[in-house]
């Protein structure tokens, strides 16, 4: 029997024999534990890393999204309705000739000028030569940034949002100014023909063809907007052809073409907008006049 178990014995092989009856030692034991250890924190750093840039390419996707639709509502217009009139405090006008108003209406006496304004408060006549009458009150009613007088308000947002369905993008440049907000921008438009190498004169002369002087701007009143982008090429755009047709349906009608810069010594202005009333407007347009010949053919068909 001790014969077999050494037979048996010898017949394994000494290195598998060895390699059989090994047991791990403390220092090989050791070793993997801390290979293990070590491990576990590079994956965690991989997987805050890989968690970290998931957060910000969802953030940039976020940002990217919200600048598209930004840059599409301001360069597009008002895609939807017009916010509600939001009604200031009526702000009365100390420029001009004593002139009072009483119910919305403009007396009819004499300013400084010996100009008689009509009754019809749409009608009120503003240019170089005659003033915005005193104490002209405006309540301004906020669309977007800019600001008309309440009284045009349902009006102008009308045309934005039929335009707008039209697939016609209206939207306002700039609508009532103060006779202060209207001196800052002459004198800015000076000086920056005097940048130009212009003198004193000839800068004040040439912005004077575009910009009316304080105290006898249109924008005044409340009753105008300056509309898309204000610059010649207007005239050549789908925005402008749709006014062109549509304007005098809401009571609108361009102030200043080229046709009459002899008359309202003012030049071509394509975005330049005045209500005066729907009657008014295509009674204009029918007669092929601007305002200051409107103003005095009512005269002389005895409308005061």
């Amino acid at each position: 029997m001790t014969e077999n178990r050494t037979r048996e014995y010898r017949d394994i092989p000494n290195g598998k024999r060895r390699k059989a009856n090994r047991r791990p030692s403390e220092r090989t034991v050791g070793r993997t534990s801390q290979e293990n250890v070590s491990r576990r924190p590079k994956q965690q750093q991989k997987r805050i890393k890989e968690t970290l840039a998931a957060v910000v390419v969802i953030i940039a996707v976020l940002v990217c999204m919200s600048a598209v639709i930004i840059s599409l509502y301001f360069a597009g217009g008002y895609e939807n309705e017009p916010v509600q009139p939001t009604a200031g405090t009526p702000i009365r006008m100390e420029s001009g000739a004593q002139q009072a108003t009483e119910a919305g209406q403009v007396q009819a006496v004499s300013n400084d000028s010996g100009f008689k304004q009509l009754s019809d408060p749409f009608l009120v006549l503003v240019n170089d030569e005659v003033p915005l009458p005193e104490g002209w009150e405006v309540t301004p009613s906020f669309i977007g940034e800019e600001s008309v007088d309440i009284r045009v308000y349902d009006q102008l947002s009308s045309m934005i949002r039929d335009a707008q369905e039209d697939g016609v993008s209206i939207w306002i440049c700039s609508g009532y100014r103060s006779v202060e907000e209207q001196e800052i921008i002459l004198n800015r438009d000076i000086e920056l023909h005097m940048s130009e190498g212009m003198s004193e004169e000839e800068a004040r002369e040439l912005a004077l063809r575009t910009i009316a002087r304080p105290g006898h701007s249109e924008h005044h009143t409340g009753f105008v907007v300056d509309l898309n982008d204000v610059d010649n090429a207007f005239e050549e755009t789908e925005t402008y052809r749709w006014l062109s047709e549509h304007a005098e349906d809401y009571g609108f009608v361009q102030r200043y073409r080229s046709d009459k810069v002899d008359i309202t010594g003012i030049d071509n202005e394509s975005w330049h907008y005045r209500y005066v009333g729907v009657e008014n407007a295509k009674k204009m347009n029918e007669l092929n006049m601007c305002l200051e010949e409107y103003v005095q053919y009512l005269k002389d068909q005895g409308i005061a």
